[in-house]
């Protein structure tokens, strides 16, 4: 196999530029936080750590209780009338639709949650006294995964909206259907 000059040449300036536009990017980076920041965080360390574990703390129960009634949701109302409906050969067309994309909407709700939780753990296990900078970072980081979290919440109660919209029509359709047959 025979390296042509060009790709060579190529590889060489890669070699050497990438390494200093990721460095440029990391010292812009360090200096997005000023000194009078450092030491504001260093100066309230330890209620940052308790303002965070008392959000670790209640963020993890709301997770489960709103975990568990999404989850409910969809596997003890969307998922069994669906199911029920289209075995009497009704047409859940539309239901159905909404329930996968509210699936997929609780998935991406779970994995979030999932990122969150540990970009939360991350910035807690941080000093903030001897690691002021990264510690900031994290729970930069920690703040724009739960913002995430709670777009994934918009969105779930988007589709239980959707889906009580979608069994409106079905249920129209079907008070139609049966008045028609009496």
């Amino acid at each position: 196999m025979r390296i042509s000059t060009k790709s060579l040449t190529l590889c060489f300036f890669a070699a050497i530029l990438l390494p200093v536009a990721l460095f440029s990017i990391v010292s812009a980076q360090e200096l997005s936080i000023t000194d009078e920041q450092i030491a504001r965080i260093r100066s309230s360390c330890v209620s940052a750590k308790n303002t965070l574990n008392q959000l670790h703390a209640s963020d993890a129960l709301l997770r489960v209780n709103r975990g568990q009634l999404y989850e409910s949701m969809s596997t003890k109302l969307m998922t069994r009338f669906n199911s029920r409906a289209d075995s009497n050969r009704f047409d859940v067309k539309d239901l159905t639709t909404v329930a996968q994309s509210y699936g997929t909407a609780l998935t991406a709700f779970r994995d979030d949650y999932k990122s969150y939780e540990v970009q939360l753990a991350t910035a807690l296990n941080l000093s903030c006294l001897k690691e002021p900078v990264s510690f900031y970072d994290a729970v930069a980081a920690a703040r724009t995964n739960r913002a995430q979290v709670y777009a994934d919440v918009v969105k779930l109660h988007q589709y239980i909206n959707d889906y009580k919209a979608a069994f409106d029509v079905f249920a129209t359709n079907f008070n139609k259907t049966n008045r028609g047959n009496k």
